[in-house]
């Protein structure tokens, strides 16, 4: 049977390489069934419905563990998301399978691109908006010393959105309405969870008038809330949204991509690069600070600003933000029947 292994970075504060493996996988078996896709997770990661096994740490600190795996499952194709050891990459390289890496941060594609690893790689994938037009020194190196690695750039990965009309009636929600959503992981703003700040602030969002569902996080009423959506619901509540309160993660891109105005508060740093770099553009509207209330009230202004609601699309269509989940699918497949 043939088999791909996915080895997200897992286990720490975020989750979108893990949901980005899922999101592949899900599309890949979609288009290819018979296909065995395997993940490998750190413990306690949220769980994907594909086999898995479990490792102590995240990939990148429990690196013997991945080895072992790789040698006992033997993969057609590994795709490693976020960062990677050389270590791992020879494993894969002895069982014979072709290796993707995928970068969705300038520090890591810059160091997906040292000579070491792209000596390892058959294919580097850079994932995000502000790694669309960025070339990096190191990049032109890499890439001169071995122009057989394939590399390929997406503004962003989703699954087409489902049919809207019966989410929305599942969950309560009629048009006009806003989302809240903070994107899964485990990040803290100001010493308190990130999720509980989305959570009052969807609450006050609601208050002030305007119908919020808040994702991934139990809101007081009067907003609603769901504690997860598939992907493919989730991209149909976005696109419906009036505008939408968001992390600075992978979910941001998608929402842009997806034409829906965002009001946007970044995590950590790199976050906070993205969001800058957007904002400068004029495409999404960064958040002063963490506060709740304040972040409702935002929330509420933007959702009634029709004129602020289309330059921010006009802002995001001129970046040329699009759905790279079927191309990436296309590579996938590509490289197992090679």
């Amino acid at each position: 049977m043939t088999r791909i292994l996915f080895v997200p970075v897992s286990g720490g504060a975020g989750s979108g390489e893990v949901q980005r493996c899922r999101l592949l996988a899900d599309a890949l078996v979609a288009a290819r069934p018979g296909i065995d896709a395997h993940f490998l997770l750190a413990d306690g990661s949220a769980p994907v419905p594909w086999p898995t096994t479990g490792l102590s740490a995240s990939p990148t600190r429990a690196v013997a563990e991945v080895v072992e795996a790789i040698g006992a499952l033997r993969p057609d194709v590994v795709v490693f998301d976020g960062n990677t050891r050389v270590a791992a990459l020879d494993a894969a390289r002895a069982v014979g399978a072709r290796v993707v890496l995928v970068s969705s941060r300038p520090s890591a594609a810059d160091r997906g691109f040292r000579w070491r690893r792209m000596a390892r790689l058959d294919a580097h994938w850079l994932v995000g908006a502000e790694l669309l037009s960025r070339r990096h020194w190191r990049e032109r190196l890499g890439r001169w010393r071995h122009p057989g690695v394939e590399v390929r750039r997406f503004a962003t990965l989703f699954a087409p959105p489902a049919d809207r009309s019966p989410v929305l009636a599942r969950l309560g929600l009629s048009a006009p309405y806003v989302v809240a959503c903070h994107g899964g992981g485990q990040h803290r703003l100001g010493g308190r969870a990130a999720a509980e700040v989305f959570a009052e602030a969807a609450a006050a969002s609601a208050r002030g008038g305007m119908t919020t569902l808040a994702v991934a996080t139990a809101a007081p009423a009067p907003a609603l809330s769901v504690a997860a959506l598939p992907n493919a619901e989730l991209m149909a509540v976005l696109a419906g949204a009036e505008a939408a309160l968001l992390a600075g993660g992978s979910l941001l891109v998608q929402a842009l991509a997806l034409g829906t105005p965002v009001l946007a508060l970044p995590m950590q740093e790199e976050q906070a690069a993205r969001v800058r770099w957007l904002a400068d553009a004029g495409a999404v509207q960064a958040c002063a600070d963490a506060d709740p209330l304040a972040l409702g009230a935002s929330l509420v202004a933007l959702a009634a600003d029709p004129a602020h609601r289309q330059r921010l699309r006009e802002a995001s269509r001129a970046l040329g933000l699009e759905n790279g989940l079927p191309d990436a699918v296309a590579a996938l497949q590509a490289l197992l029947e090679r």
